[in-house]
């Protein structure tokens, strides 16, 4: 198995920010009418403009049950503009959603109670404490048995902090309660907004471990968005890069790896020749041909200046040779035509 709100309250604390809440008139995405078992979320053409502003460009996703989903992209490339959507906090300008197979506007509406969500960073009363904030919002939308409070704060490690108050927390500690909240319904699909923002590399760590449990012991499907590359590339089983609005490539972190390892690149006069020799002299075919004169060698264990020397004796020059590790960095400065991000 793969590893894997807003309330109709007018109080400014809620504003914004927490959901569910009533449905927004998104129609209903089936592939060839009959939507796929596993599909916990699909997108077709989901589009957001603002005025002239086109935030969010014809995106398409899909996400299977039981998947940590990882979309990544530069501040302002639209994540958050996706994740409100749908989380309907954002009414889409065209575009299409399901959840769980939903098929028409009551049952996409149902299926948002089987989902939770942290988008930004969540607002709490300062000088409640973790409990008392928890209990606060549990009475609110109306779930049953105080349990449910002790139960989240246990499993995102926040049951100790006994009368210590909001105010008086540190970043990562907030991050966590925010996850609570989004815990408390119990949802199968978990949609979290840049939740690793600004935290220090321990309280990465912890928030990071804490998805894989709750991906692996729960089973629930993860949506997370991020700049920060080299995270998503420890949690996802899939990645989307979206850049200025548009999903410019989806497909799973193993593909992703596999255009990125390393290898040893050739510059030949031949690349066609030069891979009949590694084939014959080195009975290896782990190479890629990726043009008339290059050759890129995948097994890095075989000695580079032997294979440069066997190359020359027999006829195929050499001019360049170079080891190659390509980043995912790299990867998606080459998928957007820019710079990188951290």
């Amino acid at each position: 198995a793969p590893r894997s709100l807003r309330l109709r309250n007018s109080s400014p604390l809620l504003k914004g920010r927490l959901w569910p809440f009533h449905y927004t008139g998104i129609k209903i995405y089936e592939k060839g009418g009959c939507q796929m078992a596993n599909e916990i979320l699909v997108t077709r053409g989901l589009t957001k403009r603002y005025g002239n502003h086109l935030a969010v460009d014809h995106v398409e996703l899909s996400i299977q049950k039981g998947q940590i989903y990882g979309l990544v992209g530069r501040n302002g490339a639209g994540k958050t503009t996706i994740i409100r959507m749908v989380t309907a906090q954002t009414v889409p300008t065209e575009g299409e959603v399901s959840l769980f197979g939903a098929s028409g506007e009551r049952e996409l509406s149902k299926m948002r109670a089987r989902t939770g969500a942290m988008v930004e960073t969540p607002s709490f009363y300062p000088y409640l404490t973790a409990r008392q904030n928890l209990e606060y919002y549990r009475i609110q939308r109306g779930i049953p048995g105080r349990r449910v409070v002790d139960e989240v704060l246990e499993e995102v490690d926040l049951a100790g902090t006994g009368k210590k108050t909001f105010k008086n927390f540190s970043l990562g500690m907030k991050q966590r309660l925010g996850l609570a909240l989004a815990l408390m319904n119990r949802p199968d699909l978990l949609l979290l907004d840049e939740p690793i923002n600004g935290l220090d590399p321990e309280g990465i760590v912890e928030f990071r471990n804490l998805l894989l449990r709750l991906n692996q012991e729960r089973q629930t499907t993860i949506l997370i968005s991020s700049h920060i590359l080299s995270e998503i590339a420890l949690l996802a089983d899939d990645i989307g890069i979206i850049d200025k609005g548009v999903l410019l490539e989806e497909e799973s972190l193993e593909e992703m790896e596999r255009k990125n390892r390393r290898y040893i690149r050739f510059i030949v006069s031949d690349s066609r020749k030069a891979a009949e020799i590694l084939e014959k002299d080195f009975g290896t075919g782990n190479y890629e041909i990726c043009e008339e004169n290059s050759i890129r060698l995948l097994d890095v264990d075989l000695p580079a200046a032997a294979v440069n020397r066997t190359f020359v004796r027999q006829g195929v020059d050499v001019s360049e040779v170079h080891l190659c590790e390509d980043t995912l960095e790299d990867y998606f400065k080459k998928v957007t035509g820019g710079e990188g991000i951290a």
